[in-house]
């Protein structure tokens, strides 16, 4: 089974913006596993390739965006 490759959208009640959480690749067990939160909510990305991902990062720091 091909793992893909996520980012974390991470929505916190305290912050006006959501903010991103490099992920890197995961199994889609793990990627589920990580939308849990006890205070606001997280939505994974997936990205098939790693150019994909990578290029999806660039375009959200490009547009002011934190990215972790």
């Amino acid at each position: 089974m091909a793992k893909k490759f996520y980012l974390k959208e991470r929505h916190n009640p305290q912050f006006k913006n959501p903010y991103y959480v490099a992920c890197g690749q995961l199994t889609k067990k793990d990627a589920k596993a990580k939308e849990n939160s006890l205070y606001g909510d997280n939505f994974m990305i997936a990205y098939e390739t790693e150019k994909e991902y990578n290029d999806a990062i660039e375009k959200l720091k490009a547009n002011g965006q934190r990215v972790q």
